[in-house]
């Protein structure tokens, strides 16, 4: 990612995305980022300019990047943080749970994608979410994981299409990460086991921990690598595996 042009950051108020951009900030802090969220504390510290946007609905997305654009620095990376959880049986599941799940995951990332790419004049580097839940079998979590399956087809896709134009795009997955989402999954009962115990590190990730693989993946020093997910999730799929 060359040395002009802003990181554009969603669901940058909180969790993977805030320690995203504020590893961002530390590492290159000439650098503009732009956070988007749904919304942002009134005491928030995160170091970014910030938009408040919904990326479900392409056209108010639209409208957070055209905000962007009045500053006249265009756009050389996006990373895709925004994100929600559910468990409930699939036989339960009904039509909006199902639709809101694709909605942020997937309509979230694409149409943010394609709003980031249009400004990428002279390339970039684009990170999407994906999840070890991709891998394997999640019972009550199968919007979620279709979800994210999907993300990575995505990548896969966007890095051949996108190619021609100097645009790199990945995908990382992790594993449980130690974030607020988390808790309040935690808090409502809606984890089965202790998340630490599935990893073979027998730990949830630092948010900092998943924010460095995605700074390596916006870098030069990951120009030879698109359409790839890179799993960072402690151990967990091996142990998985076993």
């Amino acid at each position: 990612m060359s040395a002009n042009g802003a990181v554009v950051v969603t669901g940058a108020a909180s969790g993977i995305g805030s320690a995203a951009v504020r590893l961002l900030a530390a590492r290159k802090p000439d650098r503009p980022i732009v956070g988007i969220d749904l919304a942002w504390p009134a005491d928030s510290d995160v170091p970014c300019h910030r938009l408040v946007a919904d990326v479900t609905d392409p056209a108010i997305l639209a409208e957070a990047f055209a905000a962007w654009d009045a500053h006249g620095l265009g756009v050389r990376g996006l990373v895709c943080a925004a994100g929600i959880q559910q468990r409930v049986p699939s036989l339960d599941l009904t039509a909006e749970q199902w639709h809101a799940m694709l909605a942020v995951h997937l309509d979230g990332a694409f149409f943010a994608c394609q709003q980031a790419a249009r400004r990428m004049a002279d390339g970039g580097s684009i990170v999407l979410f994906s999840s070890v839940a991709e891998f394997f079998g999640w019972p009550e979590r199968t919007a979620y994981a279709v979800a994210k399956a999907g993300i990575s087809a995505m990548a896969r896709s966007l890095a051949v299409e996108w190619s021609g134009r100097g645009i790199r795009v990945n995908a990382v997955a992790p594993g449980y990460v130690d974030t607020p989402l988390i808790a309040r999954a935690r808090a409502r009962g809606e984890l089965p086991v202790e998340p630490a115990d599935l990893h073979a590190m027998g730990r949830l990730a630092g948010a900092d921990e998943v924010a460095a693989p995605i700074c390596f993946l916006l870098s030069e020093d990951a120009s030879f690598i698109t359409g790839e997910t890179l799993v960072v999730d402690g151990g967990y799929r091996v142990l998985k595996s076993r």
